[in-house]
């Protein structure tokens, strides 16, 4: 045996070999998953807040207020806003540890049992090592990585729940390794000492690659013999396995990390914005430095009352300028950051709760995985979707099939939609309506005995091996549906079976052959059973056995699969593969009748144009001699470690040729209730709409005609994927200048198959591409051509309304949504429901993944999750476009504030020889951000609503009635997002004029006002601080009044911010601060309350603000009406109608 050793290529360990897999470092199975402990906290966590540059902003802006040379301000003031920044961030990070901390805690203290001593004990988790065989028993959790040795099962086959690692309850079947089945029983003395090589640690989590050395031969691991440290135990009593991989090295510890981080325009936009507030900062502060030194070096002599200067004209300007900067940091706002945060987390919350997404047909609400990215949702405009599972249902019913002479099942199918049959049996995978007579007729009785036309003859070394007759081809046909899959057989509390597996499209088939008497019943030390009913006799069968020699698994690339099973009735070994026609086509024998194909593919092709999905069945008898040769490279290839997958796929292409056909079946996959409904609302709301499948043209452009994806309306044009170079760059130039020329009178759209889409994507810089694809790189002139194939689709992408993109694998969805983001600019939504959607969902802008029967990778993947697919109406058209309108406003509105509170400071500096002087007090300077300004302002960006959206339940599928109509405009106004119309550097700029011009109007109107000299009758003068308390004041009302004329639809949530936390938080504080403050305000506010003078200032400025914002506004909706104010009027106009009924 091979010394222990975690080499460079794999890892090697000994089972129940506990001081050889000492001798190497193996990581153990404490899991500590803590940032922070009690020493490390504070310095940590708060190096963790300065990795934020605006954090790193302040934190300068601290350093040089406790300068006294330069800071016109009292150190503390600005020290105690940026502690209270960092002290929440700090103390939501240390709650948040300290829950890792108990998480830890309680896993590692769980407990397992291992075997020691020559016995099962008990132990904890953290005790788990390498190499440990380990019992867990029914709804325990795995302590680590296990290869299942053996489980209570005969059939060595255990059932776990992975909800924990991927959130899919459904249970997963998995295989103990067959050679250890018997000897590693639970109550048995265990003396197995194995070796097994596996793959290094890594976090695919439905991938494993390994061997285990048993009686002097090696047996294949897979991710079936795998238990995933995290999943439980179900459905079966008790497991052993060996540890192979533990603590941070589990699949589970493997996948604990963060997501691929996305930022949304919106932020990357406000950075931008920052730099140009700061830039005007420095500009500002030049100013001020500039003149004062002009001024100390001219003037300073000349006022005695002044001492000596302390440094030179030119030092004192060049310190004034950080003066300056200190009293202008406010426009740059403390408390934005934090607010987006707060702001965004309870949109996600709302979005969560919000029962109009809530799915009663999965019971699931909308998930939001990807706070930050919750605006961008009404930026989007394209849409990147899967087919099955994501637009269909994913429950399966079997429709037709064509096996010789005949085509089974009821034909009115293929004439009228509308038809239906009678449902006689339905799961949550498959709806079974197939009348059975015909087929059982030719497979049990007399019917079946007649003569094929084509039949199917096979010249072997021995003879000829042949099918004859409908009977003898039935057969065929039906048991490779019964054998050619990777189903199991589950029993539920009631004793009752049904087959479980990754696609439902196996399950359909496995049950109608189950329907039809060729029952699959069970598989036990690789025997499979398959029971025959006897014609009209349930109760009587024949058991047909076959020994599963090997199974060459379906993937994207191979779109087939197979098995090899040897015939135990008669020995002959049995190659049955089922797949797309466009690869089994290409693997038929020679010797297959011409006639019988035609008649196949055609009948194929009527069930593609239907939408049906379709598949080919195949089988093969294999020569002994070359079998046994073939199988020998085949299991070196499976319990080879490196490149498995490779050297098995180029096996399965060698064994899979020369293939014999028997049929193939038509299996209809249902639209999700509301599909053609929602795309025609995201279509209207001027998003283009993809469609990736893996499917046929045909019925990818019958789904896509169901579904209102395509139209009698639309240009539809076609790009084959059979074309040579030059002539896919034919058919690119013709369906480009059609679509220029026409574009203008109707909308179009585009069926492109695998094949072209190879050349569109195919990258002159990706070495794996040059390989595969030498014809498009063998020279400058074809390279030229593919390179303007690219273009050609580019262009004509963004003419298209729809793009449908048919045989297409999961690495092409992912290149072709980063082709599009990548090249165009746009904003992308990819939505699926599978593991081979997760490339693309990862590559989108948004993904959004959608709760299915494929499992939870995508909903895992994804930013956001919903049940169904029409949810994308709330999702994108409700929530989307309200999150995108109220963030652009809050954050133009932020930056607005403080300007208006910031400026007075720079103008003051005009009237005090440019000094720095503080025109505020230090604590209204503090409080103006963190209480004055802030909950008005989170009140408006979590409620406000430009139109009330009547909810799904209150509408129809047309527009009768108001709100009918009102529902089916909304699309309309989703431009504003998807067009960007807030959030422009326009906008942002004139928000910030706005801001300065009321900084104008409410420094200036109380200073003017002041030049009357004396305050009141008791022969007060107006001072500083007087103006400075009367300006202040001023501000509050100002910025609240603006806020309120951009309110559209007002709540209760906004007189309460306003009025409640705003005005009159500013009032008490005032009130209760002035008499007991030492600083120069002190006394100031009393006297102020007791003049005409202040409260006229505050109603002049009032009174401007209004005359001039106001008066914009009505402008623009006059003049200018955008679609959003023609809708929001149709919508007041409908509640006010309501509130006037009920009364």
């Amino acid at each position: 045996m091979a010394e222990v050793s975690d080499s460079n290529t794999k890892r090697i360990l000994y089972v129940n070999g506990f001081e050889l897999n000492q001798i190497h470092d193996f990581q153990s199975n404490y899991v500590s998953t803590t940032k922070y402990n009690l020493v490390t906290f504070f310095p940590l966590s708060l190096l963790e807040q300065y990795k934020r540059l605006p954090n790193v902003y302040f934190l300068i802006i601290v350093i040089l207020q406790s300068i006294p040379q330069i800071t016109p301000l009292r150190s503390w003031s600005g020290l105690v806003a940026v502690v209270f920044i960092l002290a929440v961030s700090m103390i939501r990070e240390g709650f948040e540890d300290y829950l890792r901390y108990k998480s830890d805690k309680e896993t590692n203290s769980a407990k397992t049992m291992i075997y020691r001593n020559g016995k099962f004990e008990e132990a904890t988790f953290k005790e788990v090592q390498v190499g440990n065989v380990v019992l867990v028993q029914k709804d325990e959790a795995f302590p680590c990585d296990l290869v299942m040795l053996s489980s209570s099962a005969d059939n060595g086959i255990a059932y776990i729940e992975t909800s924990s690692l991927d959130g899919e309850k459904t249970l997963k079947p998995r295989q103990a390794v067959i050679a250890t089945m018997n000897d590693t029983r639970k109550d048995d003395i265990i003396r197995i000492f194995s070796l097994i090589e596996c793959e290094h640690p890594n976090a695919r989590l439905y991938h494993f690659s390994g061997s285990l050395e048993y009686n002097d031969k090696k047996q294949p691991l897979d991710k079936n013999n795998l238990l995933l440290a995290g999943a439980f135990l179900r459905n079966t009593a008790w497991i052993v396995g060996a540890a192979v991989y533990t603590g941070k090295e589990t699949k589970l510890r493997q996948n604990l990390m963060s997501r691929k981080s996305k930022q949304s325009f919106i932020e990357r936009k406000t950075n931008q914005y920052i730099v140009g507030i700061l830039a005007a900062q420095t500009g500002f502060c030049v100013i001020m430095a500039i003149l004062y030194g002009v001024w100390s070096y001219q003037e300073y002599d000349d006022h005695y009352y002044l001492s000596d200067p302390d440094y030179s004209a030119g030092l004192q300007g060049f310190l004034n300028y950080f003066t300056y900067f200190l009293l202008l940091n406010t426009m740059l706002p403390i408390s934005l950051i934090v607010s987006l945060e707060i702001i965004k987390i309870a949109q996600g919350f709302f979005m969560q709760q919000d029962l109009e997404m809530y799915s009663t047909i999965r019971d699931r609400p909308c998930h939001v995985s990807a706070f930050s990215l919750n605006e961008e949702l009404g930026m989007i405009e394209h849409i990147f979707s899967d087919k099955t599972g994501t637009l269909t249902s994913n429950r399966m019913q079997f429709k037709l099939c064509t096996v010789g002479n005949k085509m089974y099942g009821e034909k009115q199918f293929l004439i009228s939609r509308q038809y239906s049959s009678k449902v006689t049996r339905q799961t949550k995978e498959i709806i079974f309506t197939f009348k059975v007579e015909e087929i059982e007729n030719d497979l049990y009785g007399k019917d079946g005995d007649a003569p094929l036309s084509s039949p199917v003859v096979m010249e072997m070394s021995y003879g000829k091996e042949g099918l004859y007759s409908q009977k003898e081809l039935l057969d065929q046909f039906v048991k490779c549906m019964s054998i050619c899959h990777e189903c199991l057989i589950e029993e539920n509390e009631n004793k009752e079976s049904n087959y479980i597996g990754q696609s439902p499209d196996e399950i359909v088939l496995v049950d109608f052959a189950a329907h039809i008497g060729y029952k699959y019943d069970k598989l036990k030390a690789g025997i499979m059973d398959i029971k025959r009913l006897h014609f009209g006799m349930e109760d009587q069968c024949d058991l047909l056995r076959f020994e599963k020699c090997a199974t060459l698994e379906f993937n994207s690339d191979r779109k087939r699969n197979s098995v090899i099973v040897k015939d135990l009735q008669t020995n002959k070994m049995i190659l049955y593969t089922k797949g797309a026609d466009s690869e089994i086509k290409k693997r038929l024998s020679q010797e297959n009748l011409k006639a019988y194909l035609d008649k196949v593919s055609n009948d194929l092709q009527t069930y593609s144009e239907r939408g049906y999905r379709t598949l080919m069945f195949t089988y093969k008898i294999l020569e002994e001699a070359n079998y046994i040769e073939w199988k020998r490279r085949f299991d070196e290839a499976s319990t080879s470690i490196e490149g498995r997958e490779e050297r098995i796929d180029k096996l399965a292409e060698e064994i899979e040729q020369d293939l014999f056909l028997l049929g193939c079946t038509a299996v209809e996959d249902s639209l999700q209730d509301d599909v053609p409904q929602t795309i025609q609302a995201l279509l209207s709301a001027g998003i283009n709409v993809w469609m990736l499948t893996g499917d046929k043209l045909e019925t990818a452009e019958n789904i896509g005609k169901t579904c209102s994806l395509v139209d009698e309306n639309m240009i539809v044009e076609r790009c084959p994927g059979n074309l040579s170079l030059d002539d896919c760059l034919e058919c690119m130039r013709y369906i480009n200048s059609r679509f220029e020329s026409e574009k203008k009178d109707k909308p179009a759209a585009l069926l492109i198959e695998g094949g072209a889409l190879e050349k569109v994507l195919f990258d002159e810089g990706d070495p794996i591409k040059i390989t595969k694809y030498p014809e498009l790189s063998k020279s400058q002139v074809t390279l030229q051509k593919a390179r303007e194939i690219k273009q050609l689709f580019l262009k004509m992408a963004l003419v298209c309304k729809t793009v449908i993109c048919c045989r297409v694998t999961p690495g092409e969805k992912r290149e072709i949504v980063k082709l599009m983001k990548d090249n165009t600019g746009i904003k992308t939504l990819a939505v699926g429901d599978g593991a081979n959607d997760v490339s693309m969902i990862l590559e989108a802008h948004i993904g959004v993944g959608i709760y299915g029967e494929e499992g939870m990778q995508a909903v895992q993947a994804s930013d956001y999750s919903i049940g169904e697919f029409k949810f994308l109406w709330e999702l994108l058209l409700v929530h989307g476009r309200f999150n995108y309108i109220r963030q652009s406003e809050m954050i133009m509105y932020f930056f607005y504030k403080n300007l208006v509170f910031t400026m007075p400071h720079f103008f003051f500096g005009f009237y005090c020889a440019y000094s720095g002087q503080a025109f505020y007090d230090d604590w209204y300077i503090t409080f103006y951000n963190l209480i004055f300004t802030a909950l008005p302002l989170l009140m408006r960006a979590l409620f406000e609503r430009d139109i009330e959206i009547p909810k799904r339940s209150e509408v129809g599928q047309t527009a009768q009635t108001k709100k009918d109509l009102l529902r089916h405009l909304i699309p309309k106004v989703y431009e504003v997002g998807r067009d960007n119309r807030i959030f422009t550097p326009f906008h942002f700029w004139t928000w910030n004029l706005m801001g300065y011009i009321h900084a104008v109007a409410v420094f200036f109107i109380p200073l003017y006002a002041s030049e009357e000299g004396i305050m009141n009758s008791r022969g007060y003068n107006y001072s500083q601080w007087g103006l400075s308390v009367t300006s202040f004041s001023c501000i509050i009302f100002v910025v609240n009044f603006k806020l309120g004329l951009h309110t559209k639809l007002w709540s209760i949530y906004h007189y309460i911010a306003i009025l409640g936390t705003s005005i009159l938080c500013y009032f008490i504080f005032i009130v209760v601060y002035d008499p007991f403050t030492t600083l120069p305000t002190a006394k100031t506010l009393y006297q102020m309350l007791t003049t005409q003078y202040y409260y006229v200032c505050i109603l002049v400025a009032i009174g401007f603000v209004f005359t001039l914002d106001y008066g914009v506004q009505i402008l623009k909706k006059v003049l200018w009406p955008s679609v959003s104010d023609k809708i929001m009027k149709f919508s007041i106009q409908i509640r006010k109608e309501q509130e006037k009924d009920n009364d």
